[in-house]
């Protein structure tokens, strides 16, 4: 008698066991089918061709860090190559590139050409206004993939063009 109740109550374990088991399962495959979360902060990566035209673009980046404060900047500098290969393989959202006129446009990405007025730079080291001996502007070309998936690009894009007016001769 006593084996049959003790058989009875490990039999009696085992089932129980498979049931939690069977509900941990049903609960950890929900879980795995479930969206996947975003990322908690998002990111915009910006690459300029020239480091001087960080200064140039300065409140246009304090105004956006205002407007998206919870959005991270990264920033880097290369050739004008090298950023379109880095937007085009999504390692970076947004190029400004100085425009060369003699360069054909590229289908794969969109474009925002304005003009940019050459202005005082602190020189950080020393703490000193560096001032350009004769005032002049230069054509800048701002290039971003045409399916970026990033809403924060398309956030900086609207403030840039309203921050600078589009030329539709150049």
């Amino acid at each position: 008698m006593k084996e049959l109740i003790l058989f009875c109550a490990v039999a009696a374990v085992f089932v129980l066991c498979g049931f939690i088991l069977k509900k941990m399962g049903t609960f950890f495959e929900s879980d795995k089918n479930a969206p996947p979360k975003k990322p908690e902060k998002p990111v915009l990566s910006i690459a300029f061709e020239h480091t001087e035209e960080v200064s140039f673009l300065n409140e246009l980046l304090e105004h956006f860090s205002q407007r998206s404060p919870s959005c991270e900047l990264n920033l880097f500098y290369g050739s004008p190559g090298e950023i379109r290969r880095q937007i085009k393989n999504g390692k970076i959202d947004l190029g400004f590139i100085r425009k060369d006129p003699a360069l054909e446009p590229d289908e794969s990405f969109h474009s925002f050409h304005f003009v940019l007025d050459e202005n005082v730079v602190a020189c950080e080291p020393v703490g000193l206004p560096v001032i350009p001996l004769c005032h002049k502007n230069f054509f800048m070309n701002a290039i971003w993939k045409k399916n970026s998936t990033n809403p924060q690009v398309s956030l900086f894009i609207n403030q840039l063009k309203s921050e600078y007016y589009r030329n539709p001769s150049i």
